[in-house]
């Protein structure tokens, strides 16, 4: 069977920033099995090489609120190439699964989940203090630098009044650190 549309789960900046791959529909979900974290250095989009800056990955546990997109073929591949170095995980699964807004489960949406075993992946252990740090020192990339995009995470979170404890701690200790 050939797959023309398919369903991806956006996190990050894909939620506000899609014009790239034209969604078909866009729709609010919430990833139950995974929670947001800053926990991919970024040396092209949101940093350099010298000075990179992070990137909102994946960590499982907990839940996530974004978006579902239901994209065409050639827009996912789109999104293939722009998430490099993330992992595809379909779901649901025994790990995670994304619902509606009315709690029915999406089937068949990728998550684009970081590589645990790449060299700009984050450990978990990683404090929130050096993540802050990566942050205040990272430098622009392609995108913009990774200040402008830990702001854009929360203006999105605070628009649909969610709580996510790690995005307020790491806004209050980079913004704090240079205003």
């Amino acid at each position: 069977m050939k797959v023309n549309n398919y369903w991806i789960f956006g996190y990050g900046s894909i939620i506000w920033d899609n014009e790239d791959i034209s969604p078909i529909k866009s729709i609010d979900a919430e990833l139950i099995g995974a929670h947001r974290s800053f926990n991919k250095k970024s040396t092209v989009n949101r940093g350099t090489k010298e000075f990179p800056g992070l990137a909102l990955g994946l960590e499982y546990g907990g839940k996530c609120y974004g978006k579902a997109f239901l994209i065409n073929k050639e827009s996912f591949e789109v999104v293939r190439k722009r998430e490099g170095g993330y992992n595809e995980i379909r779901t649901p699964n025994n790990d995670m699964k994304i619902l509606d807004i009315k709690g029915s489960v999406i089937e068949d949406c990728i998550v684009f989940f970081p590589n645990t075993t790449g060299k700009n992946y984050l450990k978990p252990n990683t404090t929130l203090q050096e993540k802050a740090k990566i942050i205040i020192a990272g430098k622009n990339g392609t995108k913009s630098d990774a200040k402008d995009y830990l702001k854009q995470i929360k203006d999105f979170l605070n628009k649909y009044d969610i709580d996510d404890d790690e995005i307020e701690t790491l806004y209050k200790l980079v913004f704090g650190n240079i205003m």
